[in-house]
């Protein structure tokens, strides 16, 4: 009889650890190298783990599958990678193992912000090398330059964002809302300026941007194209703060920010006429905010290196991983629904975490000495939180540097006194030291994958912490 009585207290115990149980995903997720690993790992926190195929020290360059990742690529449901320019080793498989699977490449995500690789392994003002005067004052042109406008948050240019709209004369809707119970941004900078495309005004865009004198606005008020600056107050009593932008003529008018616009879209999208009608850009810079990477396509013919156009280190900016952790929610979310409360629990989680992980960063590396890296990875990093690369071994992992390579590095060590050169634990470090013993420099380690991390959710941030500290320690 004891025994019957104590029945219904475990039936009830069993009953709360069957409805606190982490609920399994309906997805079989893969992805390719450990940081997206880390993003997708962090929006399936509770509820199951993502698949990766470049493990350990491996690096997408150059990688060779195994039958265990065919098998991955077999059996997922969804697919994440940054595309052909990374992991070219993944293109024919993903049409001839992976046949039921999502694939989804990152690099075509809207909203990233996707930077040209540079031509050659000389940065900024190096470019004209031969030309020893032009070395003099090299540290402040950068930081007099568009690298360092005042906003630490807008990468290289005066905006973040700008994008090209054919408008018809009349009044439209602009909004900023509230994401997760806050703005991006307590204000923002906007200049609207009449043109036919981006790159016709951008210069008189970032002049307006970095002037000191603008028209302050508050919700309501009325935006025009004009040659002003316009500072956009937003409402913290309110969830979303509208203006009012009034075109007196149709033709295509530039809109430049100092954010992007997905940043304060919630429920809303951020353009739209007086119908509610949605209004898309015909144009964008970043480039990677629209589909086609304006001949993103068009990769293999480029000069002066072996990889496409654009850099696929995307994930080294922050605000671009958010960018990425956005678009993955929405396929998981689509294939497993019943789980939709904690991807985007998870999401709003690994935003806050983001933001933290960005101004410390920030922070940290206010002052960053000048470096060498082994080759042109980092300018998305770089460009984030103004850190001093003047330039890289090679461009190429395939190609090692030549003689004329070489020579230049050792010039602008010399001439620029650059404290440290970087090496990457996917690569033999030999060139590196013996460059970094014959100029009598410090040698450090950079680590864009994460070779050295545990896989997982906190991957991530280590990785980009651990960049920090060896820019900054060398």
């Amino acid at each position: 009889m004891k025994k019957l009585k104590k029945l219904p207290l475990i039936l009830t115990i069993l009953s709360i650890v069957t409805f606190i149980a982490p609920v399994s995903a309906d997805v079989k997720v893969v992805t390719t190298i450990k940081p997206i690993h880390s993003l997708a790992s962090y929006l399936m926190d509770g509820i199951g783990k993502p698949d990766l195929i470049v493990d350990g020290y491996a690096s997408p360059h150059g990688f060779s599958m195994k039958p265990s990742h065919a098998k991955m690529l077999q059996n997922a449901d969804l697919i994440f990678w940054v595309g052909e320019d990374l992991e070219n080793f993944l293109e024919k498989p993903l049409g001839s193992i992976a046949k039921k699977a999502e694939k989804i490449e990152l690099m075509d995500v809207k909203g990233l912000n996707v930077l040209k690789f540079r031509e050659r392994n000389i940065f900024d003002d190096h470019e004209g090398h031969d030309n020893h005067d032009d070395h003099d004052g090299h540290a402040k042109k950068k930081k007099d330059g568009h690298d360092d406008h005042g906003h630490d948050d807008h990468g290289a240019h005066g905006f973040e964002w700008a994008g090209l709209f054919e408008l018809k004369a009349g009044t439209y809707n602009w909004s900023f809302a509230k994401v997760d119970g806050k703005y991006a941004d307590p204000a923002m900078k906007m200049v609207i300026l009449s043109a036919d495309d981006i790159e016709e005004v951008e210069e008189s865009a970032e002049k307006l941007l970095e002037a000191e004198s603008t028209v302050s606005k508050v919700g309501g008020e009325v935006l025009i194209a004009k040659n002003n600056s316009y500072k956009l107050n937003f409402d913290a009593n309110k969830d979303m703060t509208v203006f009012k932008v009034k075109i007196n003529k149709d033709g295509k008018y530039a809109f430049f920010t100092e954010h992007m616009p997905f940043e304060f879209e919630s429920n809303e999208h951020f353009f739209k006429d007086t119908s509610g009608k949605n209004l898309e850009p015909i144009a964008q810079e970043p480039e990677g905010g629209h589909d086609d990477h304006a001949g993103h396509d068009d990769h293999d013919g480029h000069e002066g290196h072996a990889h496409g156009e654009f850099d696929p280190h995307i994930w080294l900016d922050p605000i671009n991983a958010k960018v990425i952790l956005f678009e993955m929610s929405k396929h998981l979310i689509e294939l497993d629904a019943k789980n939709e409360a904690i991807y985007k629990a998870n999401l709003s989680k690994a935003y806050n975490e983001i933001d933290k992980l960005t101004m410390e960063v920030m922070t940290e590396l206010n002052q960053s000495v000048a470096s060498i890296v082994f080759h042109d990875a980092y300018q998305y990093f770089e460009k984030r939180f103004n850190v001093n690369i003047l330039g890289a071994f090679t461009v190429n992992t395939d190609v090692m540097p030549g003689a004329e390579q070489l020579a230049e590095i050792r010039e602008i060590i010399e001439h620029d006194k650059v404290s440290c050169v970087f090496s990457e634990p996917q690569f033999n470090p030999d060139i590196i030291k013996a460059v970094a013993k014959d100029m009598n420099i410090k040698t450090g380690i950079v680590d864009p994958l994460g070779a050295t991390l545990n896989p997982g959710k906190d991957l991530y941030f280590d990785l980009i912490r651990n960049m920090s500290a060896s820019f900054k320690g060398c």
